[in-house]
């Protein structure tokens, strides 16, 4: 769903952002690290060879073999489906402001909707490399003490900059 399907009637969508395209990056670093991982059984099993007592030499050889196979396993796994959750997450994420609400639509957590009037606080955090390319953290604290955290955002300043003006 895009963000045109969120407004009501009157409003306009003053300002809209999505993820940066950093994110992108760090999904092809994870996807790269999975491969590497999964690529490295020779220099694991290289790794763990040891002397092994006469009376394990049968079954340890075997247990080691397995146990290297899991860990490349699990670990190509665990980094595949982080690297897949960021791709998707700049795909489907849209945050646009309107004169009266904060609007966020997400594919995997849906859609959520902050009236303006409601935040206390929203804080900017560019970071090192954020503040060099262009992308950071939003953190927006409402009066029922809810914290909604937008991270890896384009342009925060200007995402904070326009939710004050709609204040």
């Amino acid at each position: 769903m895009s963000l045109k399907g969120l407004v009501f009637e009157g409003e306009d969508i003053r300002y809209k952002t999505g993820k940066h395209w950093v994110v992108l990056a760090k999904a092809v670093i994870l996807f790269a690290l999975a491969l590497a991982v999964w690529s490295s059984g020779p220099a694991l099993q290289g790794l763990v060879q040891f002397k092994v007592p006469e009376e394990l030499e049968k079954f340890l050889p075997k247990i080691i073999s397995a146990a290297v196979w899991l860990f490349r396993y699990i670990f190509f796994i665990i980094l595949t489906l982080l690297a897949l959750t960021r791709l998707f997450s700049f795909f489907t994420l849209r945050v646009g402001v309107t004169d009266k609400r904060l609007l966020c639509d997400d594919a995997l957590f849906g859609t959520f909707s902050l009236d303006i009037g409601k935040v206390e606080s929203v804080k900017c955090e560019p970071g090192l490399f954020g503040g060099l390319l262009g992308y950071g953290k939003v953190i927006l604290t409402a009066s029922s003490s809810q914290r909604l955290v937008l991270t890896n955002i384009r342009r925060p300043h200007a995402l904070e900059q326009e939710l004050f003006a709609a204040k």
